[in-house]
């Protein structure tokens, strides 16, 4: 299955989050924000610096308003926000 996100989105977002996580879910191991490092070329993969262009609504359009960069350990926890 190809990616929820167009390239060109997931940059946006990746940029957005100055390369770090975006998850909000305080259900995981961090509170507010989480801010684990990303690296941009890292994504789709699950190693140090792994992260995937995630929607906040999954029944949402693929547009950079519904999307957030979330580490490979939130995504691990179920999701983001």
């Amino acid at each position: 299955m190809p990616p929820f996100f167009p390239d060109d989105v997931a940059k946006a977002a990746f940029i957005r989050s100055d390369g770090e996580c975006e998850c909000l879910n305080n259900t995981h191991k961090h509170y507010g924000r989480c801010n684990n490092h990303l690296t941009f070329v890292m994504r789709g993969l699950d190693l140090p610096g792994g992260w995937e262009a995630v929607p906040i609504d999954a029944a949402g359009p693929p547009v950079l308003s519904n999307c957030q960069a979330i580490c490979r350990d939130c995504l691990a926890n179920g999701n983001g926000s």
